[in-house]
């Protein structure tokens, strides 16, 4: 199966430990707020709303998914 989500998307999420996707998306619905819109964290934070809510994929494989790096990812 191949991955809806970029490196930096799944990093974030892994980084977060949201067991959900409801989960995660309060806690990125509330990040949204907090952080700068000139900032690449912003561009990645609403991308990721945007995935959550309209994309159909599977939460816990993307979690489980390693970084493309040769491995798991490590969480932060």
């Amino acid at each position: 199966m191949n991955s809806i989500l970029t490196i930096e998307e799944r990093v974030l999420l892994q980084s977060l430990g949201c067991k959900s996707r409801q989960e995660a998306l309060t806690v990125l619905s509330d990040m949204v707020g907090r952080v700068p819109v000139s900032s690449s964290l912003f561009s990645t934070i609403a991308g990721l709303i945007i995935k959550l809510k309209d994309a159909s994929f599977d939460y816990a494989y993307e979690m489980r998914s390693g970084t493309g790096f040769g491995g798991e990812a490590e969480m932060l």
